[in-house]
């Protein structure tokens, strides 16, 4: 076994894997808040050291200090300069005291990003209820209920959660023909990428998405367009609205 191996197995981050695409920082801290939310790191341990993180990564000091510094931004993590980063001891797997704060700070350009994607996502839905195939909306029913598996079960992984909620919304886009339209939404999709396991952090929010996807699947079988476009329109306000009366309270 490698000195990395052997770091990251006493670590508790066995899960980890080497960094090898783009954007290092960004993949750095997503694979720490997974891990986070696993469980490897418990409220009040400490992560490995920037070192460690170089070796387990495979990145740069400067990608590892910038994915620590963005967990300290979004009230995760506490960095004690000369002794190491520790989770919050008031961390839960829900986020919702961390992610409140990410939210607010994101808030204008997030509710101006999901009002864009609504729009594509109504148009898209629309498309499939009128010109998509019994196969499509199969597809599209597989991927809504692969998402309700994991919002219903008694320990929900968050990430895993966007993950498949990205899948749903991405078969519809994908089922409502031509190029444009899919490529819109796959970018969109992966600019809130993270802004999505914040959302679904929300108390009640990933059962609610279980219901109202299904409200869509129920449309599109009945090929009634106006009440597919309407289906998604009510799933992404719902979302809207809970972001622009995000107040400072919810840090409480």
């Amino acid at each position: 076994m490698s000195r990395a191996q052997s770091t990251s197995a006493t670590d508790g981050a066995s899960g980890f894997r080497p960094v090898e695409r783009v954007s290092p920082t960004d993949q750095v801290r997503e694979q720490l808040l997974a891990a986070i939310e696993r469980g490897d790191f418990l409220p009040g341990s400490a992560l490995p050291s920037e070192r460690k993180l170089c070796e387990m990564f495979r990145v740069s000091r400067v990608a590892a200090r910038e994915a620590l510094a963005g967990l300290e931004a979004m009230k995760l993590i506490v960095i004690q300069h000369g002794r190491g980063a520790f989770v919050r001891e008031n961390v839960n797997v829900q986020y919702a005291g961390p992610f409140a704060e990410y939210l607010r700070l994101q808030r204008t350009e997030l509710i101006e990003l999901l009002k864009v994607r609504g729009a594509l996502d109504a148009l898209a839905a629309e498309e499939v209820a009128v010109h998509g195939s019994d196969v499509d909306i199969d597809e599209i029913e597989h991927a809504a209920e692969d998402f309700a598996r994991v919002a219903e079960a008694e320990q929900r992984n968050v990430s895993e959660l966007a993950r498949l909620d990205i899948a749903f919304h991405l078969s519809i886009a994908n089922a409502s023909g031509g190029t444009l339209l899919p490529n819109l939404l796959a970018e969109l999709n992966d600019v809130l990428k993270e802004s999505r396991s914040a959302t679904l952090s929300r108390d009640g929010q990933a059962i609610k998405s279980v219901s109202e996807h299904r409200a869509i699947v129920d449309a599109l079988r009945s090929r009634d367009g106006a009440a597919a476009r309407h289906a998604v329109v009510g799933h992404m306000s719902g979302i809207q609205n809970w972001l622009e009366q995000l107040s400072d309270a919810d840090d409480d």
